[in-house]
């Protein structure tokens, strides 16, 4: 004959047993249970800055507001009609619990969504208006192989985390600054230029639950990179190194033998330049599988410096084993084919990366 205890724990065990067959719901059940409760989005963008090619990451801060009708809110309206019941900051966040919401995440980027409630409003026919705003660090994607020319694409995936399609839909409102590059270009920051931007709805599958789709907002801002800020610092300082390494070529090593240090040491002392400029400018790049338009003008400046370099010392060479003349006559060829060889590799290599 079973205890009273034995009873217990069978009722007990066959109460939890129950319990794991029903189906999972929420602790605050949406608007309605038989459609998807549809949220009206607005999106202000207010600040984009500090992209990083490094980390292929971009900050970004927005103003998110989002609109839907709960009918279990429903009041009756004051004497002014429609006047909402609003709650701001902390009270907001606090009144906010107790009420059904759809919860955002900013997919895809690198660490936490930081996010404040502005506001919320509910009106007297049920309508909630939530204000909040969130900052993060989502992902960019684009190909560098012709930086410090090209495009890159700023994207931003805001996410449902718990509610599927069957639960919640977005529509899209409205998206500010969408249509004025120029507005747009005030909210950028950095060396980069907009040139298009857009948003649309979609939906995300997740590893854990293959069976459900949720509902995301996707945004794209495709940017360019400054013109002027490539020529500041990769042409113009290519340019300066190969100006001096062709005023070096200039010291007339067979009139003056003393001139051949400076003309060798200058040498070595341009290419050990364009190789650390190099790897300084390597610290903002990630690191890729593939050759950038900026590898190649560094790689063929160093390897017509390191032409230079090996030209004077054939000079210094030709001077001590036959002579002056033909030291001279060497010499004068080198610096009249060194600028147009120079200027052909440069050009050569421009021309294949972008085309």
């Amino acid at each position: 004959m079973a205890t009273p205890r034995g009873l217990m724990q069978f009722f007990f065990g066959l109460f939890l047993f129950l319990g794991a067959l029903a189906p999972a719901r929420a602790d605050i059940a949406p608007p309605d249970l038989r459609e998807p409760t549809l949220i009206h989005t607005y999106l202000h963008l207010e600040d984009i800055n500090d992209i990083q090619l490094g980390t292929g990451t971009y900050d970004i801060t927005a103003l998110l507001v989002q609109r839907w009708k709960d009918p279990r809110l429903a009041y009756a309206g004051s004497g002014r009609g429609q006047a909402p019941q609003v709650w701001m900051g902390k009270r907001a966040e606090k009144y906010l619990d107790t009420i059904w919401h759809p919860i955002l995440d900013v997919t895809g980027e690198k660490g936490l969504t930081a996010s404040d409630v502005h506001s919320l409003a509910i009106y007297p026919d049920g309508t909630v208006v939530l204000r909040q705003k969130f900052t993060g660090s989502p992902r960019l994607t684009g190909e560098l192989t012709n930086f410090p020319f090209g495009h890159l694409s700023l994207r931003l995936n805001i996410t449902s985390v718990a509610m599927d399609d069957s639960q919640v839909r977005f529509k899209l409102e409205h998206l500010s600054p969408s249509e004025d590059m120029q507005q747009l270009d005030d909210v950028l920051h950095g060396n980069w230029y907009p040139r298009r931007i857009e948003w649309n709805t979609s939906s995300a599958v997740r590893p854990d639950t293959p069976g459900q789709r949720f509902p995301q907002i996707d945004l794209q801002i495709v940017v360019e990179h400054d013109f002027v800020d490539g020529l500041h610092k990769i042409f113009l300082p290519l340019t300066v190194i190969a100006l001096a390494s062709w005023g070096l070529l200039w010291l007339n090593i067979v009139s003056q033998s003393s001139y051949a240090s400076p003309r060798i040491g200058g040498m070595v002392t341009l290419i050990l330049t364009t190789i650390a400029l190099k790897f300084v400018l390597n610290r903002d790049l990630p690191v890729v599988h593939y050759l950038t338009l900026s590898d190649v003008l560094f790689n063929g400046t160093i390897v017509m410096l390191s032409l230079a370099l090996l030209s004077s010392c054939v000079v210094a060479a030709l001077y001590t084993e036959y002579g002056a003349q033909r030291a001279l006559r060497f010499n004068v060829s080198v610096r009249r084919v060194y600028p147009l060889l120079y200027l052909i590799v440069m050009l050569l290599g421009y021309f294949v990366m972008l085309g």
